[in-house]
């Protein structure tokens, strides 16, 4: 019965009403839920009908639900997993409608819900929000006791703060007290008058520059009495009204303070306006003035004609620059220039008439005076001793003087009216188009008088004439004929010229003094070497100016100069001479002193010619340094060696002792690891002889790797301990080889009829003994250090090595190589890529592919390896194979492009292992291959790339070994 009872209730509920299951995933997450019961007003609420959603799942019924922002789901499954209760409203996107909806769980993962369809209202919210905000920019809802109950904004970021800041906080929170005080004077006189009441304010944060105006309404509502305000911004009615009152200051300013005298009046001729200028111009201060009938201002003789032409023009709109005399205090009439306007109200009647005045009394006043003067001007112009001639703004002669016409050679008549621009000669025409461009022009040049007939040399000036009000209106010419002044000019000149030219085109340094040793002329040159200029050398004893000393002695030199005046010949300067500059360099100099004659024979001076002697100084020094030096470690050279070995061999340096080195695995080095590694081989052990040496030692380098060091007065035992000295060092010097090792052999002399020769011979021959003796341990230690090298340089090159290694003794067993020959195989598999060594890396580890020069290099290691391995003599059988393990059998491999069994066979079984364990261990820029697919590609390279019996052998091997060699 109870059940009955509640059931009937919910089923007959307004509320929608649904009782849910929640479904969870294997993790435990809720992903759906099931309707299980619903009543008739949810059916409503929904518009899904029980029929078609009971037993169902929502994503079933609703499949876009999963897509929708609000997660319903996670929202239902928190509450039914968690036996708690919720309320929200929200959108439903599926059903396009607004619902609040409450939840409730009675027991795990099941809920029920109350759904409220509250899309009218929020409609309707809607629509008086968007009302609000359409026609206010801002409307708050305040308390009687001013707190911010509401707030209606179409857009938050125009708030000052946020809207969840406003809402609840005291209007004294948010406004300094002084501005909230007067707003709670507003705020009470709305509410007592019952009327809208407006206040405008400023933004109370600093940052905010804007201006509000709050219309404040208490409407009567005696259930929730509040206030409304409304906000709008009037930042940009602020701006103007600022902009108006400061336009208008700059008016009243700019009228107040023009240069130029400004009035107004009214109607009835009273005066309203009168600027400082105007003042100054009658004499009269503004209060004297100021509301005075105008005609105070004009004198007797002129008031009444005055008056009556301004009552006549003061209902046109302007006057056309009237002049009328203007009275000042002092009695002193002056003429002023007038320009007037009335001004207008918007029913077109004149309410005032401004005028601005200009003082041309002055103006007047030289206008008399420079008519007066015309005539002298005139006079002038006639009479001068040079060409005049006036041409207005279109390049029109329109007049010249007598001197003019006689300087081109005709008259007058045919000048005036001739177009100075359509002349032949450039100069005139360009000098008239700049003047009349306002630019005054000067030239000095030849002019053919086509009128005249004839050329002359001209110096002509030109300059633009000007209106008054500074324009062009034509321009002035003044022609001198300099042409006998220009032919003297022009001697002097190429006179000048070629001596200056000769001057400046030596490159020695040039000086010349007077008959008393003080300098009179520097060329650019000597002021260069000496530090001098001419201005400051000019006077000064030449002493002073070049001053010379001995290389040597540091000395002083005799005066050049003083002794070509005193002996009359040219004087040489000593060697060794070095210039000492103004500015402290020390500069070689060489050449000569010369007396300079007069035509009567008598010395006038001297001139002193040098040049700088340091390059050609230093190139001799260096010619001299390289005769005798090598040039990579700086030793002696052969050269020098045998001058020193003959210097040498006397009494008095017996017993002369003499060592004789030889670098061992120069040649390796180069091959292996380029020829910079080579001379760094070299000049560490040049470095080490002459650590080791004594100073006076003579060390030489006499040929690629050999060197030699002669030590006068020493005996045997004392060279044999040097040079184990020498060695014992080097063998701590590790570089790109291994530790550096020498060959040595030391020879003595002790009498003097012995051959210093045999002496040298005897010593080669040890060292030679020597070299040999150590050929063989030295340079397999040398091919062991470059593997080593290799694999650390790349260390996966040794598992390559070892597996081609091994790969290529299977194959020779199978053909039944000897024990001998499958060691051998073994030992050119191991060393096949020792070439690499030179290859940088960059190349060998680059993840891309490689380009064509990079091809290149890496096709360069057979042939490098070949080079290391034929020097030693246990290696050289293994050159030639590893020269050609990347030969193909059908011609098209490298570096011979040899074919079929032209590739020794020991190559052909490397190129398939080598192959083969480069494609299943893979490179920087290509992936791994299975050992089937390897084989594969063996297969496929049968006949063209490999050699076909080899590679059935090799598949022979690999099947007997499960593919796992």
């Amino acid at each position: 019965m109870a059940n009955n009872f509640y059931h009937e209730i919910i089923k007959n509920l307004q509320v929608g009403y649904a009782y849910h299951r929640i479904i969870c995933d294997v993790q435990g997450t809720p992903v759906d839920y099931e309707y299980i019961e619903v009543n008739k007003a949810f059916e409503t609420a929904t518009g899904l009908s029980a029929e078609t959603i009971i037993g169902r799942t929502v994503t079933e019924i609703l499949p876009g639900i999963e897509d929708s922002e609000f997660d319903w789901i996670h929202f239902y499954g928190e509450i039914a997993l968690h036996n708690s209760t919720g309320e929200i409203e929200q959108y439903a996107e599926p059903l396009r409608r607004w619902y609040r909806v409450q939840v409730y769980s009675p027991e795990t993962n099941y809920f029920i819900t109350l759904f409220y369809d509250i899309t009218k209202e929020k409609q309707d919210l809607a629509e008086k929000t968007l009302l609000l905000t359409t026609l206010h920019d801002i409307v708050f809802e305040v308390s009687l006791d001013y707190h911010f109950t509401n707030v209606i904004v179409h857009d938050e970021s125009s708030l000052f703060i946020s809207k969840d800041a406003v809402i609840g906080s005291h209007i004294a929170d948010i406004f300094s007290k002084d501005l909230a005080d007067e707003m709670f004077s507003v705020f009470e006189t709305a509410r007592i008058t019952k009327k809208k009441h407006d206040f405008e304010y400023k933004s109370p944060f600093p940052s905010d520059t804007r201006w509000f105006l709050a219309e404040i309404f208490y409407p009567e509502n005696k259930d929730f009495p509040k206030y409304v305000v409304s906000i709008h911004d009037i930042t940009e009615k602020k701006e103007r009204e600022r902009d108006l009152q400061e336009t208008k200051e700059y008016l009243t300013n700019l009228i107040q303070y023009a240069n130029a005298p400004i009035i107004t009046w009214s109607p009835d001729f009273k005066i309203t306006k009168f600027n400082n200028a105007f003042e100054q111009l009658t004499g009269r201060s503004r209060s004297e003035v100021m509301g005075q009938h105008l005609e105070l201002l004009f004198p007797d003789s002129s008031k009444i004609q005055s008056m009556l032409f301004i009552r006549e023009t003061s209902y046109g709109e302007r006057w056309e620059s009237v002049e009328i005399p203007i009275l000042h205090v002092s009695g002193e009439e002056r003429v002023v220039l007038w320009n007037s306007a009335n001004i207008m109200n918007s029913e077109g009647v004149l309410v005032a008439t401004i005028a601005q005045g200009q003082d041309i009394s002055h103006r007047i006043k030289t206008e008399n005076e420079l008519r007066a003067s015309e005539e002298k001007y005139r006079l002038i112009f006639e009479n001068v001793p040079l060409g005049i001639f006036h041409f207005d703004e279109a390049g029109n002669l329109t007049d010249c003087n007598d001197n003019f016409s006689r300087i081109v050679g005709t008259t007058q008549e045919q000048l005036i009216g001739l177009c100075s621009l359509k002349l032949p000669d450039k100069n005139i025409v360009k000098a008239v188009t700049e003047t009349l461009n306002g630019k005054s022009q000067l030239f000095e040049d030849s002019y053919y008088s086509t009128l005249g007939n004839k050329t002359i040399q001209l110096r002509a000036h030109f300059a633009p004439l000007l209106s008054i009000s500074g324009h062009v209106i034509g321009g002035i010419g003044i022609l001198e004929d300099i042409s006998d002044r220009k032919n003297m000019e022009n001697s002097l000149y190429l006179e000048k010229e070629r001596l200056r030219t000769t001057l400046l085109s030596i490159g020695d340094g040039v000086i010349s003094t007077d008959s008393r040793g003080s300098v009179t002329l520097i060329n650019k040159v000597a002021e260069n070497l000496t530090g001098w200029c001419q201005s400051d050398a000019y006077g000064l004893p030449l002493d002073q100016v070049l001053t010379l000393v001995n290389e040597y002695t540091r000395e002083s030199c005799d005066n050049p100069a003083s002794r070509a005046l005193e002996t009359g010949e040219i004087i040489e300067l000593n060697n060794h001479t070095i210039l000492l500059s103004k500015d402290g360099r020390e500069i070689p100099v060489e050449d000569s002193a010369a007396p300079i004659r007069n035509q009567d024979g008598q010395i006038t001076g001297v001139v002193i010619v040098f040049r700088d002697f340091s390059d050609k100084k230093e190139k001799q020094e260096q010619i001299e340094y390289l005769s005798f030096h090598d040039h990579l470690t700086g030793l002696y050279n052969r050269r020098f060696f045998d001058e020193e070995l003959r210097r040498l061999n006397t009494p008095r340096n017996l017993p002369l002792s003499l060592l004789i080195f030889d670098v061992n695995g120069l040649k390796l080095t180069n091959d292996a690891f380029g020829h910079i590694a080579g001379d760094r081989l070299l000049k560490t052990v040049a470095h080490t002889m002459q650590k080791m040496s004594r100073s006076d030692d003579i060390i030489s380098r006499i040929g690629g790797d050999e060197f030699v060091i002669l030590l006068p007065q020493t005996e045997i035992h004392e060279a044999k301990e040097l040079a184990k000295r020498i060695n014992n060092t080097l063998r701590k010097e590790h570089l790109e080889a291994g530790h550096v090792s020498i060959s040595s052999g030391w020879g003595v002399k002790t009498d003097i009829e012995e051959e210093i020769d045999e002496v040298f011979k005897a010593a080669e021959n040890k060292m030679y003994q020597y070299k040999i003796s150590e050929r063989n341990s030295t340079r397999n230690e040398a091919i062991q250090f470059i593997m080593k090298t290799l694999y650390e340089k790349l260390p996966r090159e040794q598992e390559h090595s070892e597996q081609v290694s091994k790969i290529s003794g299977a194959i020779g067993m199978a053909l039944g190589f000897t024990n001998e020959e499958i060691n051998e195989l073994m030992t050119a598999g191991a060393l096949h890529d020792i070439g690499k060594i030179a290859i940088g890396n960059e190349i060998l580890d680059k993840l891309d592919n490689l380009s064509d020069y990079e091809w290149l290099e890496i096709r360069r290691h057979p042939e490098i390896s070949y080079s290391i391995l034929s020097s030693l003599n246990d290696y050289a059988p293994l050159a030639n194979i590893t020269l050609v393990h990347h030969e193909r059998y059908d011609g098209t491999g490298y570096p011979k492009g040899l074919v079929g069994e032209q590739i020794p066979l020991q190559a052909r079984i490397i190129a398939i292992a080598d192959a083969y364990d480069a494609m299943t261990y893979g490179r920087p820029y290509k992936e791994p291959m299975s050992a089937e697919a390897a084989i594969q590609e063996i297969i496929e390279g049968k006949s063209t790339q490999f050699d076909p019996i080899i590679v059935d052998i090799f598949l022979t091997v690999m099947s007997e070994n499960n593919n796992k060699l």
